[in-house]
């Protein structure tokens, strides 16, 4: 049932105005609204970056793609004969179909970024399959001085690293999608995901302003045993403009993870501020920091008396725990625009996640860095490396450490047919806790077709 509820407020929330504004990374109100201008604080607003290439608006465009792909260390959830976890080398074809974009209308704005994918091994047949990615983004100005914004995500794809979401969209970029979409995730494994958020804000005056946001996912996955989870968030932040080029926010948040498949659920109360800066015309530095209080339910194994062992057959039961606990957060971001063919984003922090399907709500530290370019002489290039740190808060200790690399190219070779490859790397770098050290890369090359006017990079 609570499943159910979720998904409906999720659906209810994919975007029904055709009309929106532009804006920066929630928080702030971002420019157009009566002139207030300025940098918008951090916050976990709905992210209007959908549907931009490098920063930029540059209407709806189109693409399809055929490439030979190269995978080695894929994961599938099963052990081989020796008892090992899976570890798989495939080579094959994969065509992609697309729509992206971003348009400004009068009273607002609109983004689109859909993938879909199909992906088919001469090899590791377990791992053909689809992969789907659709996020829509929509601001409408209300009134001179209000905003209402929507923004949705609804994904699948059975590939942890280099498939069409995961490890490429929220795994390399740090401040691409949604903020609780899986990553950092071990298995080649099919999974879904949903996401939706609302977020209504207010310019009070030239320099005070007011939102509120309500968020809802969820997340599955297939294998059986691993986790599943229903979330929710809400915030309230208050941003005060210091000066043309200077906000700084305070706010509330809260926040509930619910298991599948493993007893147990997270909430989280906590505050934040944050500060942001613009940097010339160009860059903007923002910095937000705060704290949760969480509370949480969930099993742990115990040791019984002897004398109960012997008489129950058991050394070992489970009980229920409850625990709290106080965990800072931190977010910065780094923003520099040369024009509308160069973008640069640096970003990190450290949040609460609801974990990876392994292990459930965990702290995550996060840094990384996406570098976009194109159109010069009919090449294009996007760049991308991250590192994921996810210790788990609940339950049995355990960390999991990723690095991954990401590098796309393409190449104009005819009015509309572009050269594509890309190319990429993660490696689990083992911990105390587990011995998992896996090094996963993927290689691919094809062609394109595309009828913008600046070359598209696929993977």
């Amino acid at each position: 049932m609570k499943t159910k509820i979720l998904f409906l407020m999720i659906v209810a929330l994919v975007p029904s105005y055709s009309q929106m504004g532009g804006g920066g990374m929630g928080g702030g109100m971002g420019g157009g609204m009566g002139g207030f201008g300025g940098p918008a604080v951090l916050g976990t607003g709905t992210g209007s970056g959908t549907g931009q290439r490098g920063g930029a608006d540059l209407g709806i465009n189109f693409f399809a793609s055929l490439m030979a792909t190269v995978d080695n260390g894929l994961t599938g959830f099963r052990v081989d004969s020796k008892g090992n976890i899976d570890n798989t080398a495939a080579k094959g074809v994969d065509g992609a179909v697309g729509v992206f974009g971003s348009k400004r209308l009068r009273r607002g704005s609109f983004g689109i970024n859909y993938s879909g994918q199909y992906r088919q091994y001469t090899n590791g047949q377990g791992f053909n399959g689809t992969d789907q990615s659709l996020m829509l983004f929509t601001r409408r100005q209300l009134t001179k001085r209000s905003m209402l914004s929507f923004s949705s995500s609804v994904m699948t794809t059975n590939r942890a690293f280099g498939g069409g979401f995961a490890g490429g969209g929220f795994g390399i970029d740090p401040a691409g999608g949604s903020m609780f979409a899986p990553i950092g995730e071990l298995f080649d494994n099919r999974m879904y995901f949903g996401s939706g958020n609302v977020e209504y804000s207010l310019q009070k005056s030239a320099r005070l302003s007011f939102s509120v946001s309500g968020n809802g996912f969820i997340t599955r996955r297939t294998g059986g045993v691993l986790f599943g989870v229903n979330g929710a968030t809400t915030n309230a932040s208050v941003s005060y403009r210091l000066s043309r080029k200077q906000t700084i926010n305070v706010g509330y948040q809260f926040m509930m993870f619910n298991f599948t498949r493993n007893f147990g659920d997270t909430y989280g109360n906590g505050a934040f501020a944050g500060y942001s800066v613009q940097l010339g015309k160009r860059a903007e530095l923002g910095f937000q920091g705060g704290f949760f209080r969480l509370e949480s339910l969930g099993l742990t194994a115990v040791q019984v008396d002897p004398v109960i062992a012997a008489l129950i057959g058991a050394s070992s039961v489970q009980e229920v725990f409850y625990s709290k606990t106080i965990m800072p957060t931190a977010q910065v971001n780094f923003t520099y625009r040369v024009n509308r063919i160069h973008s640069l984003n640096v970003a990190g922090g450290i949040s609460a996640m609801p974990g990876n399907g392994i292990i459930n709500t965990s702290r995550m530290t996060n840094f990384g860095g996406n570098y976009t370019f194109s159109g010069i002489r009919d090449w294009g290039l996007s760049a991308g490396a991250n590192y994921i740190r996810m210790a788990s808060l609940i339950g049995v200790s355990q960390v999991f450490e990723t690095v991954q690399l990401s590098v796309n190219a393409s190449r104009r070779i005819s009015n509309q047919i572009f050269f594509s490859t890309a190319l990429g790397n993660r490696k689990f770098l083992g911990s105390q806790t587990n011995g998992f050290r896996r090094n996963s890369y993927f290689i691919s090359a094809g062609l394109t077709w595309s009828p913008r006017e600046v070359p598209v990079s696929i993977r």
